[in-house]
């Protein structure tokens, strides 16, 4: 079944993402290596709102473009959260894109679905959203390691 090769490819990206967080601290969390730069504070705000929104409104068989899971934040995207709040929710949503992406038929996957971004099968819709998760963990690991270099010279704050 092709939703069973997507549904492990999905559990790889997220559980590798989870790998790239591990020691996070707080220091870290707020780091912006240019002014204009994300934080990884600001990247996981988006990818738990990816996790928990998007691609469940995406996965869900019939696709309900207002879902949002019982008690989420409508104004989530305005806060900052502790690492241990981003890590809950994104279980959560890893939980919830991998239940709901393991209903899906293969001829489901051809469904028309609206996001935001348009309309399209529910197959590149999922695509697209699966690949923010890894382009975010790229993103990330680039800001952990020019961190752990950092430190390495003594030109990062100590946390």
């Amino acid at each position: 079944m092709k939703t069973q090769v997507l549904k492990e490819f999905v559990e790889y990206h997220f559980n590798a993402l989870e790998e790239t967080l591990e020691g996070l601290d707080e220091a870290e969390m707020s780091y912006k290596p240019t002014e204009v730069s994300n934080s990884i504070d600001m990247i996981l705000n988006h990818v738990c709102r990816i996790s928990n929104t998007t691609l469940p409104r995406i996965a869900r068989a019939g696709g309900d473009p207002n879902y949002e899971p019982v008690d989420w934040p409508k104004d989530y995207k305005d806060h900052r959260y502790r690492i241990e709040r981003y890590m809950a929710d994104l279980f959560a949503g890893k939980k919830l894109v991998l239940e709901n992406i393991g209903k899906i038929t293969d001829a489901q996957l051809n469904e028309q679905v609206q996001t935001w971004g348009g309309t399209n099968s529910r197959k590149v819709k999922l695509f697209d959203f699966i690949g923010e998760i890894i382009h975010h963990r790229g993103q990330i690991a680039y800001i952990r390691g020019t961190v752990s270099r950092l430190r390495s010279k003594g030109d990062f704050p100590s946390s």
